[in-house]
């Protein structure tokens, strides 16, 4: 049984100040330099920030101006002696950070090509035909592009924390849930097997839950609004119980009651604890973890009563259960997939 799609996250753009790039230079009237001037001019003008600009549009500016940043590097010309580049922090844009860095450039860059991947993603409507596949390629992409931005930061003098080690592994880990979300839609639509459908559930609770304990704890605790957290926390609820319960139609199918009563119950008790802990989280990401919970109580009702009649079997204490296994249909984008144009409007494969 197929479920509607929920609700996904989308990463916000940083936003940067303008910067002059060159100045009193005998190369101003190159055709080359005079792009990477324009280009770079157009990256704060707030007629092409993200909230102006389709998703599609943006990413391919940011991609072209990566390409120009990539030629310049082995010109000959210097770039101006006290060039300086200023990022805001996406999260938190009162903090920002100034460094005469190309590779903090490079890397502020990438990290939004990431946010215009994400927000591509999260647009796409999944219940059309080809939608989860092409929202699932472009969480790849941005998982890899989030990544590539917080290895271009290592060995910097200091970083944000929107481009630190931490948030950088947060947002990869969380763009990989979302592809991951996306297979197990995949998976349901295409009647594949409860078991299988259970691996695949499993592993995006799995990333979800990597991305909720990096949220928690320092430097990301309270860096992040609440309602990510909520609807992050929610999510990992969620499919650890629609692991529990593709899992539990498995046993039912092989009359192991026992074993089932005991997933249905945990996965009943994953959604009611969540439910209880979270504030914030989309309505329509509620709504469906009490539509999985129905579904969960109703299979129980039946296997307890079938179990009582008929099989007599013993119920196992959670704590006893063994680790449902999982299994991951995702990756990361490389870079060089990521910056590659001829892959710009397509997508990773699952």
């Amino acid at each position: 049984m197929s479920r509607p799609p929920s609700p996904m996250l989308s990463v916000p753009e940083k936003k940067t100040a303008a910067t002059e790039l060159f100045r009193d230079r005998h190369f101003f009237n190159s055709a080359f330099f005079t792009d990477l001037r324009e280009a770079r001019a157009s990256l704060s003008a707030p007629s092409s920030q993200a909230t102006t600009q389709d998703a599609a549009s943006r990413r391919a500016f940011l991609l072209r101006y990566h390409r120009l940043l990539a030629s310049a590097r082995d010109d000959p010309c210097d770039f101006d002696d006290d060039l300086a580049f200023t990022w805001h922090d996406a999260f938190r844009p009162h903090l920002r950070r100034t460094a005469a860095s190309l590779r903090f450039e490079k890397a502020a860059v990438v990290f939004n090509v990431g946010a215009a991947s994400s927000r591509i993603a999260a647009a796409v409507d999944r219940a059309a035909e080809g939608g989860v596949k092409a929202a699932c390629g472009e969480f790849q992409r941005a998982a890899g592009a989030f990544r590539a931005a917080g290895e271009m930061m290592e060995g910097e003098e200091e970083d944000t924390v929107d481009m630190g080690p931490e948030a950088s592994a947060m947002l990869e880990r969380l763009m990989l849930a979302q592809a991951q979300e996306c297979c197990f839609e995949r998976a349901l639509a295409a009647g594949t097997s409860s078991a299988a459908c259970s691996k695949v559930a499993k592993q995006a609770a799995l990333y979800y839950e990597e991305a909720y304990a990096s949220l928690v704890i320092p430097p990301l605790q309270n860096h992040f609004e609440r309602s990510w957290v909520a609807h992050i926390l929610l999510k990992a609820a969620l499919f650890n119980a629609e692991a529990s319960y593709r899992y539990a139609i498995e046993l039912h199918e092989k009359t192991e009651i026992g074993e089932e009563i005991a997933r249905l119950q945990f996965g009943i008790n994953a959604i009611v604890d969540a439910k209880k802990a979270v504030r914030g989280a989309p309505g329509s990401l509620y709504d469906a973890a009490s539509r999985l919970e129905q579904d969960m109580n109703q299979n129980l009702e039946r296997a307890l009563n079938e179990n009582n009649r008929i099989y007599l079997l013993r119920v196992p204490a959670a704590k006893l259960l063994a680790p449902l296994p999982a299994a991951s249909l995702v990756r990361s984008a490389s870079l060089s997939e990521i910056l590659d144009v001829k892959t710009e409007t397509g997508n990773q494969s699952s």
